[in-house]
C-alpha cells in the first residue's frame, strides 16, 4: 500500500471514529435529556400529591371547625330550651301557688263574715 492509500484509509478511520464518538455523544446527551425530563415529571406528579394533601387537610379542618361550631349552637340552644322550660314550670307552680294562696285568702274572708 503506498502513502496516498495509507492517508486515505487513516482518514477514512478516522472519519468513522469521529462519527462513532459523534452518535455515542448524541445518546448520551439524549441520556441526560430524559433524566431530567423524568426528574421533572417526577417533581410535577409529587407536588400534585402534596398539594391535594394539604388542600384535603385544609377541607378537613375547615369541616372540623364547622362540626364544632354546630355543636356549640346545638348546645347553647339546648340550654336556652331547658332554661325556657323550667321558667315556664316555674310560672306554673307560681300560679298554682298563687291560686291557693288566693283561695286560703278568700276562704277565711268567708269564715270572717
Amino acid at each position: 500500500m503506498d502513502e496516498s492509500q495509507q492517508r486515505q484509509v487513516n482518514e477514512a478511520a478516522e472519519k468513522f471514529a469521529q462519527a462513532i464518538a459523534d452518535s455515542y455523544r448524541a445518546v448520551a446527551e439524549r441520556g441526560v435529556s430524559a433524566q431530567q425530563l423524568n426528574a421533572e415529571l417526577t417533581q410535577s406528579f409529587f407536588n400534585g400529591v402534596i398539594d391535594n394533601l394539604r388542600t384535603q387537610a385544609e377541607g378537613g379542618r375547615d369541616l372540623v371547625r364547622e362540626l364544632a361550631d354546630q355543636q356549640q349552637r346545638q348546645r347553647e340552644a339546648t340550654q336556652d330550651l331547658a332554661q325556657a322550660s323550667v321558667g315556664a314550670y316555674m310560672e306554673f307552680l307560681n300560679s298554682m301557688f298563687s291560686y291557693y294562696q288566693e283561695s286560703m285568702e278568700q276562704a277565711r274572708r268567708d269564715v270572717r263574715r
